[in-house]
């Protein structure tokens, strides 16, 4: 099938004749957490058929985004991966998520959520000028799910799961209250006196993820 196309000269119109279509930017936000199964790729993209991930896959890969290999032995498996072209897109998905953060209201019951979804968020709220020569690891958590985000030399870097040593640990009741304090960080306060936000580690560890998250202001 020849691939769809805006026939705009425009940079907008081209990168949405790349990455406009249903499923396309959220194929690249997972591998943007790094090389991927297909069979992670459809798990972690709740809602999507196989056929669906299939064509999507074989679109990013012919537009240069995305490409396959097989991991060394004993693994061998095969995994798909951002080329460079198609991390370059990384700016782009934060600034989405930014944007995105503003229009989360109450999860519905038909609302999917898997937690490594916030890492673009994340991203959106991290403040990389006050992570200068500064190590710490964060631990994420939403209910029975985890994932931690390590900072050190002023990057951010997302895992899933628990940490082995967290300095900090952020628990929230449900998605919503994370969404609520990405949109307003004012709001992890009340957040934390009502109980939807538990947050534990030491007074400089707490400080420190506060500012590094933009939730001091």
């Amino acid at each position: 099938m020849a691939s769809r196309t805006y026939g705009h000269y425009c940079a907008v119109a081209k990168t949405l004749d790349v990455v406009g279509e249903r499923w396309a930017l959220l194929v690249v936000r997972e591998l943007l957490d790094g090389p991927k199964r297909y069979v992670d790729l459809l798990g972690g993209l709740a809602g999507i058929s196989t056929d669906m991930l299939a064509t999507r896959l074989k679109a990013l890969e012919e537009a240069g985004i995305v490409s396959r290999r097989t991991l060394p032995a004993p693994a061998a498996s095969k995994v798909y991966e951002l080329t460079p072209l198609g991390r370059s897109l990384q700016p782009a998905v934060t600034e989405l998520a930014r944007f995105g953060m503003r229009l989360l209201g109450e999860q519905s019951d038909d609302d999917a959520f898997q937690i490594h979804w916030i890492t673009p968020s994340l991203r959106a709220m991290f403040r990389p000028e006050r992570a200068q020569a500064l190590s710490l690891t964060v631990e994420f958590r939403v209910g029975a799910d985890a994932m931690h985000a390590r900072i050190a030399d002023g990057a951010l870097h997302t895992c899933p799961g628990h940490a082995d040593a967290p300095d900090a640990v952020l628990t929230c009741a449900d998605a919503a209250t994370l969404a609520e304090i990405g949109r307003d960080p004012a709001a992890s306060l009340t957040a934390v006196s009502t109980g939807r936000l538990h947050v534990q580690g030491s007074p400089d560890a707490v400080q420190a993820t506060r500012e590094l998250f933009g939730l001091d202001r």
